[in-house]
This record gives structure tokens, C-alpha cells and sequence, in this order.
């Protein structure tokens, strides 16, 4: 049997965290000497921390550095983690074997940065099983059928724990953060969000991709497509952490007793821009999207009618969104410093009512809502930011 292990920056921060893991381990091990344990890891701690993935970048020019070159830098940080860590099972007499991007048999494209898992050969990870009880990977890396070495894109390591578990029957793959399991919110905004105890994939990815930083929404995909059992669990809790779920209909009276609102998201640093014009061409409309698109810039919560259109923008966007639209010459006008809120639950699907009881908190705080956009499982709102933690709280507490 075999279980994955992801451990993120802070959960290998300092040496008291290291050896936690490797005593949770050494204890797992003799309650059942046949488990194998694949540990996967992130750099150690956040930016400032010497071999964080940030401070690796901040040690050249981003801009004039080509990104081969930027992935061979960043693939160091998880490196020296796993050689640390491993350094740890020494002291505890464990064996275990450290693998690489250019050995654990992940083959990715060649978009440095941002590589996508064209395929896994596991032959050598099962191999060292057969000695070892303890293969630890570092996270977040692959490499090209021609030998260079690629990074996931950021959250990478997460990619890398689910990818490799499905690729060798893992019977659980958990992913070990700061948090004792997916919260109802940001526990930061809302000191009383709650651990919730089981969610669906879809509820997840939603979550991750408007703000909920627990997991890498393209590792919630792969997980999906697979059905594997995905945990979220904190090392410094005794806490079960979340389990992530397929919603099938053996569960649908559950969810829908228990809950029609699971969890609420947020994204702040956002631009909203409004264009307002006298006739409808779509021609236009199409010009404009293809111009941002070049510039790389991605577009949100898009809205397009006759006489209006809207999308929001990453904050550090905005003025290469300006030049465009003044180069276009479009009347338009935008709002900075915007917070997209969005509320995500399963059982709001087909739900009568919803919007209307999603709004009540905030009618009451009295606040302007920039905009609305929903899909069949969530509901997003934006607002200015400085209205923000009110009404999250808010709606967290009407909701939830």
C-alpha cells in the first residue's frame, strides 16, 4: 500500500516541523511496516526564507532572464528540501531515497515555468520501493523528453503529489498545509470559519480558483478525472482534515439536508472597467478581447451587451488595460481595488431563492455591488475592497 504525503513551505519551515514529519511517519511505518510513503515537497518557507521559491527569483532579472534558465533556479528550492528532510529520516534510521525532476519519471511539454504532464513513468519510484520505505520527491518539477528540467507553475508541488499518487494506486493522497482542512473562509477575515469535513471536487476547484489558497485547482482537476480519495490536513492537528469527494447521487439527499452554501472565496487586487458604447459591433468587441489577449492579460466576470461591456483585471494590470482602451478609443471608466466574494455550494444548483438570499446581508450593510456572476454551483460579487471583510463576515454568518 502506498500513500502520499504532500508538504507545503511552512510545514518544513523550521527543524521542530521537519522532524514532526518524520516522526508522524516513523510512527505510521510501525503501526504498518508494509506502507510505503511517497513525500512530496515544497521549497522551505515563504519569501525572506533563504530557499523560497520567491527568494530564488529575487536573485535575478526576472524580465531578462530566459525561462529554461528561470527553471533550473527554481527547481533548487525544492531540492534542498527534500535533502534536508531526508537528512532527518538518517537521524531516525528510515530509509529513504531522494528523487528529482530529472529521475522521478515525470515528462513534461517544454513551456518553461508552466509545464503541463504530457506522462509518468514510475518504474524507478517502484523500484526504490522495494528497498525503501520512504521515497521522497520533490515537488512542483519534470522534465522534457530532450533532459531539461521544468517547473508546474506556481502551487506546482500539489500537481506533483496528485499526479504521481494516481500514477501509482496511492490508496490516499494528502495534502499537509497551515490549515486544519478546507475553512468555510479565510480564517483570517473570519476568525469563526469552520473545518469542513467533506467537499466535492467541483466545490474545490471553485474555491481555489476564485482565492481559497489550500490547494492548486489544476490538481483538484486531475484528482477529479481519477477519483482518488484527496485529503487536506494540517501537521500540527490531530484534525481528520477535509475529505475531497466526487457528489454523486448516492450523497445528494446529504448535501442537500446539510447544506446548500459550502464555502465562501475571495480575490482581492482587482480592476473593474466598464465600456460604454452608442451601437453594437461585435467586430469591436472581438478586436478589443484579441488586443488584451496579446498582452497576455486574462479577463474575468466578462460581461457583453449592446451598449456595455465589463470584465475585471489583476490590479497590476490595469495600465496596459488603460493604454488599449484609450488606443481603441472607447469611452469607458473603471473602479481599482475591487474584491470578487464568491460563494460556492453544490446543492445551489436549480435552487430557487439563492440570489435573493445571498444578497440580503449585503442590502443590509448597504453596499454597492459592482457586479454579479454565477454558474450552477457558485455565486460571485464585486465589490470595492474596502467593503470586503464586512461582507464576507456577513455573509458567512447568514449563510453558514
Amino acid at each position: 500500500m502506498i500513500i502520499v504525503q504532500k508538504f507545503g513551505g511552512t510545514s518544513l519551515a523550521t527543524s521542530e516541523q521537519r522532524e514532526m514529519i518524520v516522526k508522524k511517519i516513523a510512527a505510521q511505518i510501525a503501526q504498518n511496516p508494509q506502507t510505503k510513503f511517497l513525500v512530496v515537497v515544497s521549497a522551505m518557507g515563504r519569501k525572506g526564507a533563504p530557499y523560497a521559491t520567491d527568494t530564488l527569483l529575487g536573485l535575478i532579472d526576472k524580465k531578462k532572464t530566459s525561462k529554461d534558465k528561470q527553471d533550473i533556479l527554481l527547481s533548487c528550492g525544492e531540492i534542498i528540501s527534500a535533502a534536508i528532510l531526508g537528512s532527518n529520516f538518517d537521524r531516525f534510521s528510515i530509509k529513504a531515497k531522494i528523487v528529482t525532476g530529472w529521475n522521478m519519471g515525470i515528462f513534461t511539454d517544454d513551456n518553461f515555468t508552466d509545464a503541463k504532464i504530457k506522462k509518468i513513468d514510475t518504474t524507478r519510484i517502484e523500484n526504490y520501493f522495494k528497498e525503501y520505505s520512504v521515497v521522497i520527491a520533490t515537488g512542483f518539477q519534470g522534465i522534457t523528453e530532450e533532459g531539461e528540467i521544468t517547473t508546474l507553475g506556481r502551487g506546482g508541488s500539489d500537481i506533483t503529489a496528485v499526479a504521481l499518487g494516481i500514477a501509482l494506486n496511492a490508496k490516499d493522497i494528502e495534502i499537509y498545509t497551515d490549515v486544519e482542512g478546507i475553512m468555510t473562509a479565510d480564517p483570517r477575515v473570519v476568525p469563526e470559519a469552520k473545518i469542513i469535513n467533506e467537499i466535492t471536487y467541483q466545490e474545490v476547484f471553485n474555491l481555489a480558483h476564485d482565492g481559497a489558497k489550500v490547494i492548486h485547482p489544476r490538481a483538484v482537476e486531475i484528482a477529479m478525472q481519477h477519483d482518488v480519495n484527496l485529503w487536506i490536513k494540517s501537521l500540527a492537528s490531530q484534525h481528520i482534515g477535509t475529505l475531497i469527494t466526487h457528489h454523486d447521487q448516492s450523497s445528494k439527499d446529504k448535501w442537500e439536508l446539510s447544506r446548500i452554501i459550502t464555502g465562501i472565496a475571495n480575490i482581492d487586487g482587482l480592476t473593474h472597467f466598464k465600456i460604454n458604447t452608442n451601437n453594437y459591433e461585435l467586430q469591436k468587441d472581438y478586436d478589443l478581447l484579441d488586443k488584451l489577449a496579446a498582452k497576455g492579460i486574462s479577463l474575468d466576470l466578462i460581461s457583453i451587451s449592446p451598449y456595455t461591456k465589463a470584465f475585471v483585471v489583476k490590479g497590476n494590470e490595469t495600465e496596459t488595460v488603460i493604454q488599449i482602451l484609450k488606443a481603441a478609443e472607447v469611452d469607458f471608466e473603471y473602479t481599482e481595488n475591487c474584491t470578487k466574494i464568491t460563494v460556492v455550494g453544490v446543492a445551489m444548483k436549480g435552487k430557487p431563492g439563492v440570489m435573493a438570499k445571498i444578497l440580503q446581508p449585503l442590502v443590509e450593510l448597504n453596499v454597492p455591488i459592482i457586479q454579479t456572476a454565477d454558474s450552477h454551483i457558485n455565486i460571485s460579487i464585486l465589490v470595492e475592497s474596502k467593503y470586503a471583510t464586512d461582507c464576507i463576515k456577513a455573509l458567512h454568518n447568514h449563510l453558514i
